[in-house]
């Protein structure tokens, strides 16, 4: 008799131990409908070097934001500069895999014939097309 009931506590308490893992199981698990966010990537003083199609490109901000894997947004005074010509602005976004910058706030370009500022500009680096917003004015050195 005692027997039986020794059995019978050990039975309920390897049921309720179990009974006690899978509730633990099933609440640690995740629901798969949860959204899991990215944190903003951004780095100050920031300088590098960015190989493209178009050649190697110099890049350089007071603050980089990475806005997703193909754009970045250089906040503050930028800069870009290659073997053709340096553009001096703020505020540049960048298109990685179009390989396009633009900003709207205003600009200077330096290269081998002189200096240009315009009031923004939009950098088509595949295609080694420039183009400038606003009233620019060129200096020849």
């Amino acid at each position: 008799m005692i027997r039986n009931i020794n059995k019978k506590i050990i039975n309920f308490l390897i049921i309720f131990f179990l009974a006690i893992q899978f509730f633990i199981y099933f609440y640690n698990q995740r629901p798969l409908s949860e959204n899991f966010s990215q944190k903003d990537i951004t780095v100050e003083n920031f300088s590098s070097i960015v190989l493209s199609k178009s050649g190697i490109t110099k890049i350089g901000s007071k603050k980089l934001n990475k806005i997703d894997e193909d754009n970045i947004y250089l906040e503050g005074n930028s800069y870009l500069e290659n073997d053709e010509y340096k553009i001096y602005g703020e505020n540049i976004y960048i298109k990685l895999k179009e390989e396009i910058s633009n900003s709207n706030k205003p600009v200077r370009v330096v290269n081998s014939m002189g200096v240009l500022k315009s009031k923004g500009f939009k950098n088509l680096d595949n295609e080694g097309i420039i183009i400038f917003k606003g009233e620019v004015e060129f200096l020849i050195d």
